[in-house]
């Protein structure tokens, strides 16, 4: 901002030089003018105080109405943003008619700004470049509208008004703040595109592993089923030879009874026989 108010600041000065020489001029005046210089080397508080120096003293309402005008901007510079809001308020509601209320009426759409009113500070900033479209504010009007936008997360919007910096007011000092912008929108986009992608790939993995557990759990399922199966199949065969053997068993104790019985008549046998033979001796 000081690059666009300097070309001001040193015409008024030297209005205020050419109009009178230092004797004649008043003490509001004087002030006023020690005002505007320190301003320009971005002594705030002491420029904010010559300006309040020049109100209090002065009785010419143009001189008047500029105290109020580089108070408000004081305050701006200074952060002390409800101060410059009432001053700068004040000015446009008295002075509308003033040389410095077009700059006065950009300057309450940066201030909406500063006190992050983006909303606000965008339809203030759009009014302006509608209303003033020639004025040399335009082109930081048009900056901070995509400063607003930027803040308001509208980045292809911001971008284009940014662009519109480059593009019809080349030669204005935002320019290279309006390319680095626009690098940064740009920047984000592709950090943006990567997350979206990393993102993507993220649960595209989590798919593929939720996919493979579930193929591992059908595996283990199946793979149980088949172990219960050759289980089953394993107790079919043991209970069939428990049958078998059982049978077998079963025979072998018919042959073995059958073979005691035997036994037991051939030894029936041998003793008749032996009784017969010693009968006979």
């Amino acid at each position: 901002m000081k690059q666009s108010v300097r070309p001001l600041i040193s015409a008024v000065v030297l209005l205020f030089l050419a109009a009178a020489p230092l004797s004649a001029r008043s003490p509001a005046e004087i002030s006023f003018g020690e005002g505007l210089e320190a301003f320009r080397e971005s002594r705030f508080a002491l420029a904010e105080s010559r300006f309040q120096e020049a109100l209090e003293g002065s009785d010419d309402e143009d001189l008047t109405a500029g105290a109020y005008f580089w108070i408000a901007k004081t305050g701006m510079a200074q952060h002390q943003l409800d101060a410059a809001e009432r001053n700068l308020e004040y000015f446009l509601q008295t002075y509308p008619r003033h040389p410095l209320a077009v700059e006065a009426r950009y300057q309450q759409g940066r201030l909406l700004f500063l006190q992050e009113d983006f909303d606000g500070a965008l339809q203030s900033l759009g009014r302006f470049v509608e209303r003033h479209p020639d004025s040399p504010f335009v082109a930081n009007a048009v900056y901070w509208a995509g400063e607003a936008l930027f803040n308001l997360g509208r980045l292809d919007e911001a971008r284009r008004m940014f662009q519109t910096v480059l593009r019809d007011h080349p030669r204005s000092f935002r320019v290279e703040a309006a390319r680095y912008r626009i690098a940064v929108i740009e920047l984000t986009f592709r950090e943006q595109e990567l997350l979206e992608l990393l993102r993507w790939s993220h649960e595209e993995y989590l798919r593929a592993v939720d996919e493979f557990q579930r193929q591992e759990a059908a595996y283990r399922d199946a793979l149980a089923s088949y172990r219960q199966r050759l289980q089953n199949t394993a107790d079919a065969d043991l209970r069939e030879e428990l049958v078998r053997l059982n049978t077998d068993i079963q025979v072998l104790q018919e042959t073995l009874r059958s073979r005691d019985a035997r036994i037991r008549r051939l030894e029936e046998q041998i003793t008749t026989l032996r009784s017969e033979t010693a009968r006979s001796r």
